[in-house]
């Protein structure tokens, strides 16, 4: 993974602070329309990182197209992924405490960010009234967004946790006008099991078992959702459609172990 430095020719494409509210999905600032600053667009590779964890932090990015992955990593480089960003999510708030970095967002297609200078966030909020609200705005929703999915980790099984960020993700999907019934998912299993505190034998299970009840539909990557209101809400599938796929599968299939949060703590301690 690269990390993104200067902007290229590529990158010329810039949006003004409307554009950047719209991209959003937020109300207009008051006065936006009278000032002249504009956001450098800024193109990444999938594969390219966009924040590394330590890093000063300069600004904040608004996704205009594609999707990332959030993570934390340890000295060995495990890692824990934290989130998903995608088309009009905030990425680079966990800069604002410190002034670091507190972790790496990757793309994991190719992406497009609208680049929000740190100094422009300090300008802007000194000549517009409203920005500072909108900015905690973002921030708060991708907050909510988060702990949406966090707070299920401790409570629901395996196939509960999967249905539920599936739905999520189907959502979020539609919100940015994409495909929200049938979708590719662009991260891992693996990522999605570091995310859900899952492992990737467990997630696999999850998607085969919610496969055979009839709720979603896979193939590889691609996912299509034929009940997405009981993947919202379901608490545990029935024991038949859980045991026809975990019968399935090859018990002595090699397995990568996830990173959780508790080994995360253990190797801090």
């Amino acid at each position: 993974m690269s990390t993104v430095r200067a902007p290229s020719q590529a990158d010329a494409h810039r949006s003004t602070l409307a554009e950047a509210c719209r991209l959003l999905r937020l109300p207009q600032v008051t006065g936006a329309g009278q000032v002249d600053t504009t956001f450098l667009h800024r193109r990444l590779k999938a594969g390219q990182r966009l924040t590394s964890q330590g890093e000063p932090f300069e600004a904040l990015y608004v996704v205009a197209e594609g999707f990332f992955k959030t993570f934390v990593a340890d000295e060995t480089g495990n890692q824990l992924v934290l989130g998903f960003p995608l088309q009009g999510d905030l990425v680079g708030a966990d800069g604002l405490c410190n002034h670091r970095h507190a972790s790496y967002a990757v793309a994991l297609t190719d992406a497009e960010v609208v680049v929000v200078p740190f100094r422009s966030i300090a300008n802007l909020g000194r000549s517009l009234d409203d920005f500072e609200q909108l900015i905690y705005r973002a921030i708060s929703r991708e907050l909510v967004t988060d702990h949406a999915l966090r707070s299920l980790i401790g409570t629901l099984g395996a196939e509960a946790r999967v249905a539920r960020f599936l739905a999520l993700f189907a959502e979020r999907c539609g919100n940015a006008g994409h495909a929200a019934e049938r979708f590719t998912l662009p991260m891992t299993r693996q990522e999605i099991g570091s995310y859900l505190g899952l492992t990737l034998e467990t997630v696999s299970r999850a998607f085969s078992a919610l496969a055979d009840a009839g709720l979603i539909t896979v193939a590889q990557r691609e996912v299509g959702l034929t009940d997405i209101d009981q993947l919202r809400t379901l608490q545990k599938l029935h024991p038949n459609a859980a045991g026809r796929a975990s019968g399935r599968r090859a018990a002595d299939r090699p397995t990568r172990r996830n990173v959780t949060w508790m080994d995360m703590l253990g190797a801090a301690a």
